[in-house]
């Protein structure tokens, strides 16, 4: 189980690294991707006290609570849509048998989405070439006895790490892109986040939220190398412990002994907010100031 997309029932509400390296070091070209969301799983309490601030739940995003199932799963979560990206919030599941990636406390993931249809495959094949392992799957749904192919996910497989951090890449199907509304042409030309959104929505994007800038991890030193091979593939620069690419930078502390692996998340903002400190939970505190906002986990 993946959860993903600012949740699968939002989806269907309205239509239903270095450099990248060659082989033998020879410099390549990779398909390029942005941040889609990241997503996190909380305290019961941090998680419950989301949305209770009222700049949170209705200036800051596109705000709601929301359960979703695919062939292979369900999921409830809570979500802030911004303009050109979202976040993803869970709260602890203990009540399944195999816990996955999202059910437990702590658990984080990255996840990059690409442009234009077949790029995750074109990553795959980059990926494959340099022997790495990989877990590429289409995840599908079922409308009116119909089994829908709606999107794509990939990810270096690691089995001591992916269960609890994992970096991966998303594309939504053409099949599933076809039945939201868009034309041939469009696809070709790639979606992006705000296009799918003011699809779903049937207006523009009107809260503060624009994009997700800057992530700042607390990794141990295998999670670190995961990272770092992943980005690898996905056009980022890295210096030391920072990666970076046009639109987005990851910073990263490296500790084996640590309680929690995001320490911040840092926003771009559409137009200015006042100076705002909320303290969501002892965990989790809210700030924005300008056209900055950020998350800082205790």
């Amino acid at each position: 189980m993946i959860k993903t997309v600012a949740s699968l029932k939002t989806l269907l509400l309205p239509c239903l690294l270095f450099s990248s390296f060659a082989v033998h070091g020879q410099p390549r070209d990779s398909a390029k991707v942005v941040i889609s969301h990241i997503f996190f799983c909380v305290d019961s309490i941090t998680y419950q006290n989301l949305f209770n601030n009222d700049f949170i739940g209705k200036v800051f995003a596109n705000a709601r609570e929301i359960s979703s199932k695919t062939l292979t799963d369900s999921w409830t979560g809570k979500y802030l849509n911004g303009r050109q990206s979202y976040i993803e919030v869970f709260a602890p599941d203990y009540k399944k048998v195999k816990p996955e990636l999202g059910d437990k406390f702590g658990d984080v993931s990255l996840v990059f989405r690409t442009k234009k249809p077949g790029d995750i495959n074109e990553i795959n094949e980059l990926m494959r070439a340099d022997k790495r392992k990989t877990d590429l799957k289409i995840i599908e749904y079922e409308d009116s006895g119909k089994v829908i192919p709606f999107i794509q996910n990939l990810h270096m497989s690691n089995f001591e790490l992916q269960e609890t951090f994992r970096p991966y890449i998303e594309e939504f199907t053409v099949e599933f892109l076809k039945l939201c509304g868009f034309n041939e042409n469009e696809i070709k030309s790639g979606i992006t986040e705000e296009q799918f959104r003011e699809k779903r929505r049937g207006k523009k994007y009107e809260k503060l939220y624009d994009n997700i800038e800057k992530i700042e991890l607390i990794l141990t030193r295998d999670e670190f190398e995961y990272l770092a091979q992943t980005l690898k593939y996905l056009n980022f620069s890295q210096t030391g412990h920072l990666f970076t690419n046009n639109a987005l930078e990851i910073s990263c502390s490296v500790q084996q002994n640590r309680s929690y692996k995001l320490k911040a998340v840092y926003f771009k903002l559409l137009n200015k907010a006042e100076n705002i400190n909320i303290e969501i939970s002892k965990n989790l505190t809210f700030k924005a100031s300008g056209l900055k906002a950020s998350f800082h986990f205790n």
